[in-house]
């Protein structure tokens, strides 16, 4: 009788599956804080996908014409914004999810080096507070 081995699943194989499962946890995290949203100047701005795609095009509109201002919905109504203002909320945006990739690239580097945490995935994140450690 043969037995066939290919199918066994060894200590190797489990430890790869949880890093891919660790891996797509730290990028649904880093999802999570890219298109939670940011304050600017007191006002919120969404940063899901649409909402990016709507200061985007403004910033373009804001940059080819400094007398543009943009009428900007918000829950309370609308309210205009100067071609100025609508460029530091771009600026706002871009840096905010690009602090957000950042985060996610230092815990995959920590993944990588064996220093990951699971308290790890919940801090450092931009526009939320970081909470330090404390030595026990």
């Amino acid at each position: 009788m043969n037995i066939d081995w290919s199918g066994m699943i060894t200590a190797e194989h489990k430890a790869e599956q949880a890093r891919k499962a660790l891996i797509a946890s730290i990028a649904a995290r880093r999802w999570q804080a890219e298109t939670g949203g940011i304050d600017v100047a007191g006002m919120h701005i969404e940063t899901d996908d649409r909402s990016k795609a709507l200061i985007t095009g403004s910033a373009i509109k804001a940059m080819r014409s400094a007398a543009y201002t943009l009428n900007w919905k918000t829950p309370e109504g609308f309210i205009q914004i100067p071609a100025e203002q609508v460029l530091a909320m771009a600026d706002a945006v871009s840096d905010h999810v690009q602090a957000c990739f950042n985060r996610e690239a230092e815990l995959l580097e920590a993944l990588e080096a064996g220093t990951f945490t699971p308290d790890m995935l919940e801090e450092g994140w931009p526009n939320e507070p970081v909470h330090e450690s404390t030595p026990s």
